[in-house]
């Protein structure tokens, strides 16, 4: 099988270095031609491995009966859109973003075929070419516009978990709920995953939201009970949620399309949340 991967960041490093590792042909497209260049001569380094792996910044070179994966953030996105709606028209497409703000405008690209995927492995990226996997996963499929039998290869691929799914709105929803969660509150404090736990206030803290979310979201006793939030920041203690990385980084956080969009989607008020957005946003004035 072919894989286009658009965005070199940390998932997308480790979507490329997977697929290659399961047998198949894949291609980076970077947004830095540097980067492209340090990939080309010195592979990508997961572990003790070297992967050989192509990168280029051109999509032109994008062969048309290619899986196009788009592992760019959220922010990344106004770049990626237009160039959709002249090139890969053919491609079968996957988003890998954070958020669901996004999703009305994938609806509006011209590709037939275009799914989403919620990624839950951990992963840090150390350089330009190189990541640690701190979390293995499963990636999860579910069908936004077109055919999901195109999309059904990706369900037996080597050495890759990965789960179909028949709703994508409660797919992407429940991430979002869990970035809710766990993002903004390690953003905060600067706690790692599995701190949030261990800390008996920003436990206390991690609670009372989880409360607060379900008087807004009835569905989150089995879309998302509180005993799997606690698994995962055990199952990636040692990690750096993604928010907090950015905002350490100085980089832009995804408040908008995880936060703002669970406030605007609620029901109700969310006093505690809304009092994380603001604070967090008032780091970025």
């Amino acid at each position: 099988m072919k894989f286009v991967i658009i965005g070199a960041g940390a998932v997308g490093l480790l979507t490329a270095c997977l697929l290659k590792k399961a047998g198949n042909e894949v291609q980076l497209i970077t947004r830095r031609q540097e980067q492209a260049e340090l990939i080309n001569e010195q592979g990508i380094l997961y572990g003790e491995t070297q992967y050989m792996i192509a990168a280029t910044t051109e999509w032109n070179s994008i062969p048309p009966e290619a899986y196009t994966i788009v592992a760019v953030k959220y922010d990344g996105l106004k770049n990626v859109f237009p160039l959709f709606h002249h090139q890969a028209i053919a491609n079968p497409i996957i988003f890998l973003q954070n958020g669901m703000l996004h999703i009305e405008a994938i609806a509006k690209l011209p590709q037939t075929n275009i799914a989403a995927g919620s990624v839950e492995h951990g992963v840090v990226k150390l350089h330009d070419n190189e990541i640690r996997h701190t979390g293995h996963g499963v990636y999860k499929f579910a069908l936004l516009k077109g055919d999901e039998s195109v999309f059904k290869p990706l369900l037996s691929l080597p050495g890759i978990r990965t789960e179909w799914h028949t709703d994508a709105d409660q797919l992407l929803f429940r991430k979002v709920l869990l970035n809710t969660l766990i993002n903004p509150l390690t953003a905060l404090t600067g706690l790692k995953n599995g701190e949030l736990l261990t800390n008996p206030y920003a436990f206390g803290l991690m609670k009372n939201l989880y409360s607060e979310l379900s008087e807004a979201f009835p569905e989150m006793a089995t879309l998302l009970p509180f005993e799997e939030v606690k698994a995962l920041c055990e199952s990636t203690a040692n990690n750096t949620s993604s928010m907090l990385a950015d905002k350490m980084a100085g980089r832009a956080m995804e408040l908008d399309t995880i936060i703002l969009y669970t406030l605007n989607r609620a029901p109700i008020e969310l006093p505690l949340l809304r009092s994380f957005y603001h604070l967090l946003k008032s780091t970025e004035v």
